[in-house]
């Protein structure tokens, strides 16, 4: 992830201001790798590209009437198990979340309490016996079927060791890796984990993603390409945009 990225991150996750002062406290040091001085210029230059307004001395937001990123805030038990994780296993790519993110998007909220760990397929085996060893009090359960996730799933806390598809959107909040928007979009549609978002509800997930968060289309539909799901992608998106049109004539 690119400094800019980690700073619009921040701005996002503070409600779309910050001061400089706050930023390179958290963003500045030897964890991180960036100095204040690399801050300094990208505050600089997302500012005369617009990406950010200073508001006063100090002081920065961003510009008014755009789109907040949507951004997945891991709990601090969920850093714990990915740092443990990124000791033991540097060279892999990996990102931590829960499903239970989809619930602001849905009307039907189902009991969501299980975690993911999505994996580079090479390490997925490895990490599972890991995490088996580092968590005592929960179920971890390997690439489950639908019927395994019938099973054992619904009410659950459990881990599900996934397979991390190649060039997935994902980003950093706190140090850990997690997915972006496009990829939790996708991923809803058929994933055995996430077979409460089917039938009519998918619509509903992409309508209210789409209206309160920005959403890259590229990104969406390059790693819906990835996932064999473009087409329906583009089929999801055609009815709610055309449902939107429909709300607008009526009003």
């Amino acid at each position: 992830m690119t400094t800019s990225e980690l700073i619009i991150n921040y701005a996002n996750l503070h409600n779309g201001s910050f001061s400089r002062r706050e930023l390179m406290q958290k963003l500045a040091g030897r964890e991180t790798g960036i100095s204040e001085h690399t801050l300094s210029l990208q505050l600089n230059r997302l500012v005369s590209s617009r990406l950010l307004s200073r508001t006063s001395r100090g002081q920065y937001s961003l510009p008014t009437g755009s789109l907040p990123e949507f951004l997945y805030e891991p709990s601090e038990w969920e850093c714990n198990v990915y740092r443990t994780l990124k000791i033991d296993y540097p060279l892999l790519d990996f990102c931590i979340w829960s499903p239970r993110l989809l619930s602001s998007f849905m009307l039907h909220v189902p009991n969501i309490g299980y975690t993911f760990v999505d994996v580079e397929k090479v390490g997925m085996e490895s990490v599972f016996y890991s995490l088996q060893q580092i968590i005592t009090d929960r179920n971890v359960l390997l690439a489950p079927s639908a019927d395994d996730c019938n099973r054992y799933l619904t009410g659950s806390n459990a881990i599900v060791v996934r397979q991390l598809i190649g060039q997935s959107p994902l980003t950093m909040v706190n140090n850990c890796n997690v997915p972006r928007i496009e990829k939790v979009l996708v991923d809803a549609i058929g994933d055995n984990e996430l077979l409460f978002a089917g039938g009519s509800e998918i619509y509903n997930i992409f309508e209210y993603a789409f209206e309160r968060n920005q959403v890259n289309r590229s990104k969406l539909l390059r790693y819906a390409s990835r996932r064999n799901r473009k087409e329906q992608v583009e089929h999801i998106i055609s009815v709610i945009t055309q449902d939107d049109k429909s709300k607008k004539q009526i009003d």
